[in-house]
């Protein structure tokens, strides 16, 4: 079996078939007050069947409101103002509302971005197949149910259709509303960020299904992602949209390979990129965690042999061990009474101004991790101290238990800025309330000086939520955890739904942050290329144990764990044109006692086949 599997691409020289999407000169605006806003301009591109067109741009930029158009999908108070879209000949607006009903999920089907949202909690999933399936006047029996979930390579089917989907992991989910959106075998399928929260491993599973069906089924693919990487394995062509507008159209391999347009190639050049090593300034490196010497995280009371700036190189002094903000020892973390461990002995330090990155597939117990750090789930056994050389405490006690300094001292950024925000109070409410708490004084002056420090500016203050971009709001997220004047920062996931440029702002902010306060950082993260360019140390996590941990560089260039590769293979980088082959996500390793030391502080649990 090879390591990679190449998306069929038509060469020149293959029959040109009709296109089954074809957008022409499409233009989108809504009603804002008296006002009418253009949100899609002058946008045309076509897709034949069984090819895929890929569509990036920043946030706002409109191409998810022209991907909706091909389901005849308008969000309220928007309208078509100019040009037309036709799918399968049919122009989509002109269409009946019992046409419009028969066009989605039947000729025209979408994938959503998270499709724990999109499934109903209350229905089993075989049953949200069969209504699927019965929408379309397609047969629904269980051997027709189980043939789709089959398809979409769920394991067990006849167990899997029992559940409810809050029982199913991320990638799960996602490939039962894929079943359902294929149930019809649709000539058009939109793909709307359908990876965003997967980690590398699922991310490449479910992408290499899509591919597939799209294949077998001969469907057209229109792919709306922020993530390059994703899109340069799956689209034969991409098309760059910035403010409504496409700038660029291109066959994928020309378009990285010499992009024409300066957005895309600032868009380009903000990708973080997994291959190559970290390129901080130099003062970020003297002021980093790279340069200290540091406990190892996996192996309680040893020292990393990195020394300090003072200690000049091949000393034969030993330089002084930086005692740990946080220290973990066998820690373990259980949901409920009888259900395996969500964290397993698990043992790891955070030294100061340190940022450690944990990485894993969903379910390693990564965010089980920070959630525990951050006093919101209770640890069932082990040691788990904070101590800065001013506030002290024991991490295994909730957080309404831990001392007014401790919880000061420790604050978490949600992945979900969306969710963590009160819609109902403005931003400078969200960022006043910890104020207070923390402060006792929440003046404006003091509001405004905190989301000038994050790069928005005391006239945000006023604005809700839904007034604000997704990176916009992320900063919110910061700037409120920031009020407490925190020692440690958990970010969990916090670039997940952003685009590259907005993310690229985020991480500098953190780095910056981090820098000017002396803060430490646990970062947890699916992405590789964003944790190589940000965090000094790496812990990778899989069913709820560190299997590896070490500097970052070593971690990625040095010799790995198994599940350290694989997730290292499946990540997808800019330009690459093919998708990872990672197998069938069955373990083909089992732990064995000790660990191996290459040196530097890397270290890798022992393994031998299963």
């Amino acid at each position: 079996m090879t390591d990679q599997q190449t998306v069929h691409r038509p060469q020149a020289g293959e029959p040109e078939q009709r296109p089954l999407v074809r957008v022409e000169d499409l233009a989108v605006s809504y009603a804002a007050g008296r006002r009418t806003v253009p949100v899609v301009r002058g946008v045309s591109f076509s897709v034949a069947a069984g090819r895929t067109l890929g569509l990036v741009g920043e946030s706002g930029s409109g191409k998810s409101t022209v991907a909706r158009t091909l389901l005849a999908h308008l969000r309220a108070g928007s309208r078509i103002t100019d040009g037309r879209v036709l799918v399968d000949g049919q122009d989509v607006f002109a269409l009946s509302a019992a046409g419009r009903r028969a066009l989605r999920g039947g000729t025209a089907s979408v994938v959503a971005q998270n499709a724990g949202q999109a499934l109903t909690p209350s229905m089993r999933v075989g049953e949200q197949v069969r209504e699927a399936l019965r929408a379309h006047g397609e047969p629904d029996g269980p051997d027709r149910v189980a043939e789709l979930v089959r398809l979409v390579r769920l394991p067990d089917p006849d167990t899997i259709v029992r559940r409810f989907p809050h029982q199913l992991s991320g990638g799960q989910q996602q490939r039962v509303a894929i079943a359902m959106a294929v149930a019809a075998r649709p000539r058009v399928l939109v793909l709307d960020e359908p990876t965003t929260a997967l980690d590398v491993v699922t991310q490449a599973a479910v992408l290499d299904l899509v591919a597939d069906l799209g294949r077998e089924l001969g469907m057209a693919v229109l792919l709306v992602s922020h993530d390059l990487g994703v899109v340069s394995a799956m689209a034969d062509e991409i098309a760059v949209m910035r403010a409504g507008e496409v700038v660029e159209h291109a066959a994928t391999a020309a378009l990285f390979a010499a992009p024409q347009h300066e957005y895309t190639r600032a868009l380009l050049a903000a990708v973080p990129d997994g291959r190559r090593p970290e390129q901080r300034r130099p003062e970020q490196r003297r002021t980093g965690g790279a340069d200290r010497p540091r406990r190892d995280a996996s192996v309680p009371g040893t020292v990393a042999d990195t020394a300090t700036g003072s200690v000049p190189p091949g000393s034969p002094v030993e330089p002084p061990v930086e005692r740990p903000v946080v220290d973990a020892q066998d820690l373990v973390v259980r949901y409920r009474r009888g259900l395996p461990a969500a964290v397993d002995s698990v043992s790891f330090a955070i030294a100061p101004r340190e940022t450690l990155a944990v990485v894993g597939e969903s379910g390693s117990g990564k965010s089980t991790l920070a959630t525990t750090l951050a006093g919101l789930v209770p640890a069932e056994s082990g040691s788990f101290t904070y101590d800065d050389g001013t506030v002290r405490g024991d991490l295994r006690e909730p957080v309404a238990a831990r001392s007014q300094e401790l919880r000061r001292a420790v604050q978490l950024v949600f992945q979900n800025a969306d969710t963590s925000l009160n819609p109902r109070r403005t931003v400078g409410a969200a960022v006043g309330r910890p104020l207070r708490l923390f402060t006792g004084s929440s003046s404006r002056a003091r509001v405004g000086e905190l989301l000038t420090q994050v790069g928005l500016g005391p006239e945000y203050a006023d604005r809700l939520p839904a007034q604000l971009s997704g990176g916009q709001r992320q900063r919110v997220g910061i700037a409120r955890a920031l009020a407490a004047e925190p020692r440690l920062v958990i970010a969990d996931e916090i670039t997940t739904a952003l685009d590259v440029q907005v993310q690229a702002g985020i991480l500098a902010l953190l780095d910056d942050l981090r820098r000017e306060r002396g803060l430490s950082c646990l970062f947890i993260s699916h992405d590789l290329a964003v944790v190589r360019g940000v965090a000094d140390r790496v812990a990778v996590m899989t069913g709820g144990r560190i299997v590896e941990v070490g500097p970052t560089e070593r971690v990625f260039t040095g010799t790995n764990h198994p599940y350290t590769r694989t997730l290292l293979r499946a990540t997808l980088e800019p330009g690459q044109t093919e998708l990872p082959d990672v197998g069938d996500g069955v373990q083909r390793w089992r732990d064995a006692p000790g660990w191996t030391d290459h040196g530097d502080g890397h270290r890798t649990r022992n393994w031998e086949d299963a």
